[in-house]
């Protein structure tokens, strides 16, 4: 037996036991991999040295796991721990605590002169984008419970647009952080189609347990996210061209802004900005940004809104200025 068939036997057992957990003893384990009863329970001490393995009534079940290693060198470490504390800024008291502890036992095993650095360096490196809207750590636990388990969510929401709450049925596809919140998205039973709803917005839910909705094989959280320009992914496809002034061109040249984005740089140094979407409601608010700096093209309703918006800024500051001179 060589070195790499034990390791691919140790990490089947493994993987075995972890899916399975109280259904393999070690006869079904000598039987499965054709093995003596002596080599499974040589496996199961090696294993044991990773982790916590219990054996109950003979059978095998993993209670926890420890394969971190302790070579890291200091910009891994330091990656590592920032990546941890920015995403629990991030994701609100949904992973906040659980992030905390894992990066506690982190700093525990690595060398006291690693941990030393990254403790200087981390102090100097600021990465923050806070929640914005926070929301019921309980809402967030229930809807991971229930996406895994493909049970569907009774809900009582609150929109923007309506000032009386809804009741609705959602199977929920997937959760995701955009634009400072937490949203799920999934098939609501009440508009018969693919929703988003922000977490914040769910007064009260309730798991339907004893149910279980088919997860569409056709459906990709990723693809259908890349759809809108943050979340509004519903909506007919749309070409929106920009024009931005030669002073914003570089910015705009150097970001990765939507996976559809075409970007052609004109003679006076100008770009036109190029990306379908699923509407535009959405990017108005991102051209809106630019300010002067840019200038929609296409389409001619996105065009409209934002000059409406832009005479709405105009009327709003004039009688600021007027009322500043008066005084």
């Amino acid at each position: 037996m060589t070195l790499e068939e034990q390791f691919t036997r140790l990490i089947q057992i493994l993987q075995l036991i972890d899916s399975e957990p109280w259904k393999w003893d070690a006869a079904d384990l000598e039987a499965k991999f054709s093995v003596s009863r002596a080599t499974i329970e040589r496996d199961i001490a090696i294993l044991r040295q990773w982790g916590q393995i219990k054996r109950k009534n003979g059978k095998f079940g993993l209670a926890e796991m420890k394969f971190l290693p302790t070579s890291f060198t200091p910009p891994e470490a330091l990656a590592l721990r920032i990546a941890g504390s920015t995403f629990a800024e991030q994701a609100g008291a949904g992973y906040r605590d659980a992030l905390a502890t894992a990066l506690k036992k982190i700093d525990q095993v690595l060398p006291q002169r690693i941990s030393a650095e990254i403790r200087r360096a981390h102090a100097r490196v600021a990465v923050s984008q806070p929640v914005v809207r926070e929301f019921s750590a309980s809402v967030y636990q229930d809807l991971q419970n229930a996406m895994i388990h493909h049970n569907p969510v009774d809900i009582t929401y609150f929109s923007r647009s309506r000032s009386e709450p809804s009741k609705r049925r959602v199977d929920p596809y997937g959760l995701t952080f955009k634009i400072g919140a937490w949203y799920m998205v999934g098939f609501c039973h009440l508009r018969q189609g693919i929703r988003t709803f922000g977490l914040d917005r769910i007064k009260w839910l309730r798991v339907e347990d004893k149910l279980h909705f088919r997860y569409p094989a056709d459906f990709d959280l990723q693809e259908w996210l890349a759809k809108g320009w943050q979340l509004q992914a519903g909506g007919e496809p749309t070409e929106v061209v920009v024009r931005f002034a030669p002073s914003t061109a570089s910015w705009i040249l150097g970001g990765q802004w939507h996976p559809t984005q075409h970007i052609d740089k004109q003679s006076d140094g100008s770009v036109l900005f190029r990306v379908i979407v699923s509407g535009y409601e959405e990017i108005l608010y991102w051209v809106l940004s630019f300010g002067g700096q840019a200038e929609v093209l296409e389409p001619a309703p996105l065009r409209v809104a934002v000059a409406d918006a832009a005479r709405k800024m105009v009327g709003i500051y004039d009688v600021g200025v007027d009322k500043a001179t008066t005084n």
